[in-house]
């Protein structure tokens, strides 16, 4: 079952687990694979709608906003490209960042295998500029806590951005973290969720507690 944090007329703001992927692939366990289960009624011949507005990547848990109808997914997907929509993270990493506050600015690419992102520190052929704003909350026993602000959406972008400047996310093996967390799982949290309303257009802003492995104390 997935965990509902919130719902309204036609989305739902679920907690991600992770080690799952978002959209739904072959007979995979995934976000979409049980929400269509979860909101499938009884006796119903169509299967339940279930629109991905957004992603969050298999190993990432967190704030997920999931759309009900496609009316509101087409509001909703709009709302995000037009930046409309606020996401803020947490990571923690055995590296502390440049500085305790500050921004990163790369230009990302993806790999010939498109599995991974490289990054940049100026344009090359192929990559999109990719900024994010970060603050460190917490260090604890050579662990460093922050919160990430994305400004840009890009593949892979907090976990490449954050391993670019020597930093990258416990677990993250992917990305040069040496400390396994758990099979699949990162310490990368969508920990809120702002947007507007499809309805109303007030902003709804969603929380989703850190997960009882964070490798920091709750």
């Amino acid at each position: 079952m997935l965990e509902i944090l919130r719902e309204g007329p036609g989305w739902a703001v679920i907690n991600k687990p992770a080690g799952i992927a978002t959209e739904r692939h072959f007979q995979y366990d995934t976000v979409e694979a049980r929400a269509q289960v979860q909101w499938q009624r009884a006796g119903a011949k169509k299967a339940a709608y279930v629109g991905i507005v957004h992603r969050l990547d298999r190993p990432v848990s967190g704030a997920l906003l999931l759309a009900r109808k496609k009316s509101v997914l087409i509001k909703l997907n709009q709302a995000f490209a037009e930046r409309l929509t606020q996401k803020v993270y947490r990571a923690v990493t055995q590296q502390p960042l440049p500085a305790a506050n500050g921004e990163l600015v790369h230009y990302l690419g993806r790999t010939p295998d498109r599995k991974k992102a490289f990054a940049s520190t100026r344009p090359v052929p192929d990559t999109q500029e990719a900024r994010l704003s970060y603050r460190l909350l917490r260090e604890v026993d050579g662990r460093y806590e922050y919160e990430l602000q994305p400004v840009t959406g890009r593949f892979h972008q907090l976990r490449i951005q954050l391993a670019t400047v020597g930093a990258p996310i416990v677990g993250d093996l992917t990305y040069g973290n040496m400390l396994p967390l758990r099979d699949n799982i990162i310490a990368l949290h969508a920990y809120s969720l702002a947007f507007p309303d499809p309805g109303t257009e007030a902003t709804i802003e969603v929380e989703a507690p850190l997960p009882d492995y964070w490798p920091l104390p709750l």
